[in-house]
């Protein structure tokens, strides 16, 4: 049986045990890590196989993508998922490891983006999949936070089994059971459907880039017709929210530098001017949220992104998914 973390030791408390007081350390190898996984709740995994590595790949990377090569019978892999995170900055590690009665503890480090900087508004989800001596013994997650405990999930593949014929019978498709978090709740990743199909009969991107294509007004044209990809559905809510908002800021702020003509050309100027920046603003984040779309990228403007990400989820939770009778 492969087992994620079946418990969390917090008897160190934020700052758990030193790198001095860790073994291990040099023996933790980096397989992958970025803030791209396509994996959006917090999750860890320890995984001893490469059938319960080429699922949790898939889960992480697409159906499409290989998994590394991993010496499963010396090594065993550490996967750990942050989640779905607002901005960039945000990153998780799987730091080292240390023996402790019958267990092995294997440690996470999370980090933050410094709060004094800029950083853009932009769904991320760190992950480090890294690669450990392999042990078969009982493995724990030792997490910095005892506050945020994410859900365990227990993989429970099937080995291949010798029929008396003596060959090799394949094995069945590995499952996987979710267990409630701390809160008794059992949550599962959101479909945005990016690598599905679009009742516009376009790709998801392609047709999250058309939502933009003439500001809020074509947002509400794929709006009316997209009723399976919420990815879809979030850039055309993005769309009318976001360039609909800046695009009659624009037209507001020119309106009202005719009507201050009269009383003082100051206003007139001041009003004229920030119709133009607003514009300017307009056509870049335009640009931006187009291409974003494009890439398969849940790039959210700030407020506006947050109510289209709010209204996808809503409205597209009652439209069956592609392929998906409900």
């Amino acid at each position: 049986m492969l087992e994620a973390a079946r418990g969390h030791d917090f008897s160190s408390g934020p700052g758990h045990a030193s790198c001095t007081e860790m073994t291990g350390m040099s023996d933790v190898e980096t397989v992958a890590k970025g803030e791209d996984s396509r994996v959006v709740e917090p999750r860890r995994f320890i995984i001893r196989d490469r059938q319960a590595f080429a699922a949790i790949w898939a889960a992480h990377a697409g159906p499409s993508s290989t998994p590394p090569v991993v010496d499963f019978n010396n090594r065993m892999v550490a996967a750990v998922f942050a989640g779905e995170r607002p901005t960039p900055g945000y990153s998780i590690d799987v730091t080292g490891t240390q023996r402790q009665d019958d267990s092995l503890l294997v440690f996470i480090a999370e980090g933050q983006p410094d709060p004094k900087a800029v950083v853009p508004q932009v769904l991320v989800a760190p992950f480090h999949i890294a690669s450990l001596p392999r042990d078969d013994g009982k493995i724990k997650f030792s997490e910095a936070d005892p506050a945020v405990v994410p859900a365990t999930i227990v993989f429970k593949p099937t080995r291949r089994s010798v029929s008396r014929e003596g060959q090799q019978e394949a094995a069945p498709e590995i499952k996987a059971e979710v267990k409630p978090d701390a809160k008794g709740r059992s949550k599962r990743p959101i479909d945005w459907g990016i690598d599905g199909q679009s009742s516009t009969g376009l790709t998801p991107r392609m047709a999250g880039a058309l939502a933009y294509l003439a500001g809020p007004f074509s947002g509400v044209l794929v709006l009316s017709t997209e009723r399976t990809s919420r990815f879809v559905r979030f850039h055309a809510w993005q769309a009318i929210f976001g360039l609909g908002v800046l695009g009659t800021a624009a037209l507001a702020f020119l309106i009202l530098a005719f009507v201050t003509l009269i009383a003082s050309p100051t206003a007139f100027w001041v009003m004229l001017w920030l119709a133009a920046f607003t514009a300017v603003a307009w056509v870049i984040v335009w640009l931006v949220c187009l291409r974003q779309a494009y890439i398969g990228r849940m790039w959210k403007l700030p407020f506006a992104g947050i109510y289209a990400e709010r209204f996808a989820k809503t409205l597209g939770a009652t439209t069956p998914r592609a392929g998906e009778a409900r």
